[in-house]
């Protein structure tokens, strides 16, 4: 990078309280991944190798303190997938 090149950095924002989330802190993210798992006969153990991500939401440390991931879990497992929306 040359000396007239400015580095940027996005701004982060709490999806809740819309308060800045600055660069260096800790904040709570639910992330949608797609991952590949295998096993490393070398190192003898299980690996994980991720493909994609896409963060889905961004939580300050304070509101993400509060956020009930047993009531995400409840939400997420009743949610139809697609052809399941008129199934009883």
């Amino acid at each position: 990078m040359s000396s007239t090149e400015i580095k940027t950095i996005d701004i982060h924002l709490c999806h809740k309280c819309n308060n800045e989330i600055p660069f260096g802190k800790p904040y709570y993210s639910i992330v949608r991944s797609l991952e590949f798992r295998f096993f490393n006969e070398e190192e003898k153990e299980e690996e994980i190798e991720i493909i994609e991500t896409e963060e889905i939401i961004s939580l300050c440390k304070i509101c993400g303190s509060y956020f009930n991931m047993e009531g995400l879990d409840t939400i997420l497992r009743n949610l139809p997938l697609p052809g399941q929306e008129n199934r009883n």
